[in-house]
């Protein structure tokens, strides 16, 4: 049996994994982007040079009708003089053909002198053909498909407030950072328990529009525990598997973001969750970086962060490797105090 995404890809954070009502509407939404590309072609360059040899092949025809007519023409005056009735009959109807050849291939070539001098004018002013597959107004919105699939998400309101969670050490440090990215209509709200038949998670954040029922379970995943050292968010530890696919059923994003990227690249972290948002979202809903704030780009390798299994977690548990990055977030910590 073929394994899930969310079982699939967990190689690396971020993790970012979509409910299915959602996994649609990007699909439908991307599909009519590709199609709705415009297509920029520069129609002359292919076309000039084949019509310009079809214009002096014709010229060349036209100038043996000319001639022929012209021949025939005397050889039937000769014949009639020479009282050849039927002979000058011959040549006079095949005078009239070879006329009419004429006539017509220069009829011809004028409509393409014509044709030719609208490319060439084209080519000096720059003007290039422009083509869309699509009509705007067959373009969903995302905003309509996200309201047309309502249903399918109104339970990511079956939580509640769980006031006695114990706060990882990075999460005041991200939220803020949090504010400073989502405002009205995002709301941001803290260790929400969702209530299952069996399963009552508590995510660490959740990101909601509630105009669109949009939500976002945000995660933090340590390598162990601080106090016991006690290795966690392992990644063949099957419980987050089964609480990601929770999440997803009720219809929301889940993304997992490894607690190095949220304490050396907080800023970069929001941006993922901004990317990740604004596909769903129309032009004038759009989410932007916030004033002042400097993004710098960064590549793969500085970005990503490889999840971890229960051996390395012990080893990077015994070099303290927590210690080595948690310094920001301490120091935001200590003055706040």
């Amino acid at each position: 049996m073929d394994k899930s995404i969310v079982e699939q890809c967990r190689e690396y954070y971020p993790m970012t994994f979509y409910a299915d009502s959602l996994s649609e509407i990007l699909f439908l939404v991307n599909r009519v982007r590709e199609q709705k590309d415009p297509i920029f072609h520069l129609e002359p360059i292919p076309l000039i040079i084949k019509q310009i040899h079809y214009y002096n092949d014709i010229g060349l025809k036209q100038f043996y009708c000319g001639c022929s007519t012209v021949f025939l023409l005397l050889l039937a005056t000769v014949n009639i003089l020479l009282s050849y009735l039927i002979a000058a009959l011959v040549l006079v109807l095949l005078t009239a053909i070879s006329f009419f050849c004429y006539c017509s291939l220069q009829r011809y070539k004028s409509n393409l002198r014509n044709e030719l001098i609208t490319i060439e004018n084209k080519l000096a002013s720059r003007q290039y053909g422009i083509k869309d597959k699509l009509e705007s107004n067959s373009t969903p919105k995302p905003s309509n498909l996200l309201l047309d699939s309502l249903a399918a998400r109104e339970n990511i309101y079956n939580f509640k407030i769980d006031d006695s969670a114990n706060k990882g050490l990075s999460e005041s440090y991200f939220l803020s950072y949090l504010h400073k990215w989502f405002c009205y209509p995002w709301r941001i709200i803290e260790h929400c328990q969702f209530q299952g038949e069996r399963y009552t998670p508590t995510a660490d954040f959740i990101l909601i529009n509630d105009d669109l029922k949009l939500g976002i379970d945000l995660e933090i995943d340590e390598p162990y525990t601080i106090k016991e050292s006690m290795p966690i968010h392992l990644v063949e530890d099957r419980k987050y598997i089964i609480r990601d696919k929770f999440f997803l059923t009720l219809g929301y994003i889940v993304i997992r973001f490894a607690e190095y990227q949220i304490a050396k690249y907080p800023d970069y972290c929001c941006l993922h969750i901004v990317r990740v948002l604004n596909q769903f979202l129309d032009r004038d809903m759009k989410i932007s970086v916030p004033q002042a704030t400097e993004i710098q780009p960064l590549k793969p390798q500085d970005w990503r962060v490889k999840t971890w299994t229960l051996k390395e977690a012990k080893i990077m548990s015994e070099r303290k490797i927590r210690d080595s990055y948690l310094e920001p977030i301490r120091s935001f910590i200590k003055d706040r105090e």
